[in-house]
Order: C-alpha cells, then structure tokens, then sequence
C-alpha cells in the first residue's frame, strides 16, 4: 500500500507538471482567438495550419522566402549547439582529468578557485566580456558564444568529469602505464572510453542551456539571419503577441528538440549525475 501511495502521488505530480505543456500544444491547434475560450481542451478541428504560419513568421526577416529563413534559423542554433557540445566535452574531461589523477602544485587551490567561480553571476562579467569581443572584432559573430565552451568549459562540468573520474580504479590506471600508456594515453585509452554516462549528462545539459540560450545572442548578435530560434521567437512574442495560437504554435517547435533528446538520453543523463556524485 506504501508503494501504491507513493506511485500516485508521483501520477498526480507528473499531471500537474504536464498541464502547461498540454496547454501549450491544444492552444497551438486552436484557431485563431479561441485558446483562452477553452484551455486544456483539444479543438474539434486542429488548425494544423498554424505551425506553417508559425514557422513563416519565425523566418519572415528572408521576404523571398520566409521558409528558408526559418531553416537559416534552426540550422544557426544546430551548428552553435553541436560545437558548443563538443568543446564542452572536450575542454571539461581534460580539465576534470587533470584535477582528478595529476600531481602539480596548487591544484587543491585551483580547484577551489574554478568551484567559486559557480558564485559569479553572469550580469558581473557581461560588460567585461562584451568591451573584449568588441576589441576583438567579434560582435555580430558566433565566436562569443563559442569561446567561452572551447577555452574554459564551465567550472560544474569540469567538477562532474571530476567527480566520475575519482571512481575509476587506479588498478585500471596502473595496468595502462605498465603497459607503457602515459597519462595523455590513459586518459585517452581509458578515461574517454568510460565516461560515456558521464559525457552525455555533460552534452544533455549544454544542448538544453545552448538551444534555449537568449540571453547572449541577443547581446552579440544583431544580423536577422545570424539569431537563433530562441532570439526568433523573442521578436515573434513582441511583433505577434496577440495571435496567441501562433505563439504556441512557434514555442511548441522550439521546445520539441529539447524534449526529444532528453526522452532519447534520459537513462544516460540519470546514469551520468548518478556517477557522478558517487565520489566526494
């Protein structure tokens, strides 16, 4: 009886979370101003219609073809989240490796340092950063989005590499050297191949921070056809705010690609955090 209560209790919580999602794809069916008559409840007549007008808006800065421009926006967002995702991995398993199984001075206080960096919040460093790319010539570029994942990762990925590294034997490490590994070939050889759970909680992460990102590309983007679905979808809320069915329409294919990753990965992503945390 103890389980059976507690699985609906996790039902009833599970609805609750779901009611704004159900709200966002029955109001991009509506028709045009009926999805505030009856919320939550499926139209008689889904207007699919809506997503095609949607994802024209979205792209409507492309007057020839408001479709291509839609396209030039999912394939912006495509192309910064995949590097994004690759520098990450890349950047944080070495850092993590390093402060995981090397010996150098003051790597206890370097630690420290990267861990307090998680205390600073973004507005402090947003006009520092913004004064060097723009002395860099890189506004209106993808470049400030993509540096920061390629020279420095993120100071909480860098700590789950960490932490997951630190439950590998060290009789697996000791077997690579006497092997005649060094410790680019241990971490290459036998770090890498172990961290697949670890790598795609790492990679989930950085695509649902990276695709839903607003904030830096309105700041260092200013063309239309270099913005991002996000950035899109900003302008469309401000210049269609009353069409609400095409609003949600436009957020519900926004939002399909995040959910569809993390329904594909979802066990790696538990297995990865899990891992992870294992180790203090």
């Amino acid at each position: 009886m103890r389980k059976l209560w507690i699985r609906l209790l996790l039902l009833a919580l599970a609805a609750v979370y779901l009611i704004p999602f159900l709200f966002l794809v029955t109001s991009s069916l509506a028709p045009e101003g009926t999805a505030l008559e009856r919320p939550l409840s499926l139209p008689g007549s889904p207007r699919w219609s809506n997503y095609a007008e949607a994802l024209e808006k979205l792209g409507a800065f492309d007057e020839e073809s408001p479709l291509r421009g839609f396209l030039r926006l999912l394939f912006n967002t495509t192309l910064l989240t995949l590097l994004s995702i690759l520098f990450q991995l890349i950047t944080c398993s070495m850092a993590g490796y390093a402060f995981a199984r090397l010996r150098f001075r003051g790597k206890g206080l370097l630690f420290v340092v990267v861990l307090a960096t998680l205390m600073l919040p973004m507005p402090v460093t947003v006009i520092p950063q913004f004064v060097l790319y723009r002395e860099l010539g890189w506004i209106d570029t993808f470049l400030p989005l993509l540096a920061p994942c390629l020279l420095g990762g993120s100071p909480f990925f860098i700590f789950l590499f960490r932490q997951f590294f630190l439950t590998i034997p060290r009789d697996l490490v000791e077997a690579a050297r006497l092997d005649g590994c060094g410790w680019t070939g241990v971490f290459l050889r036998v770090f890498v191949p172990l961290s697949t759970p670890v790598a795609a909680a790492v990679a989930i992460f950085t695509f649902l921070s990276v695709w839903n990102e607003i904030w830096l590309p309105l700041i260092y983007l200013s063309s239309p056809e270099k913005g991002t679905l996000t950035l899109a979808l900003a302008g469309f809320s401000r210049s269609y705010r009353v069409n609400i069915e095409l609003l949600m329409a436009a957020s519900t294919v926004a939002l399909l690609p995040c959910l569809l990753v993390y329904a594909v990965f979802q066990r790696k992503f538990l297995q990865g955090i899990q891992l992870s945390a294992g180790k203090g």
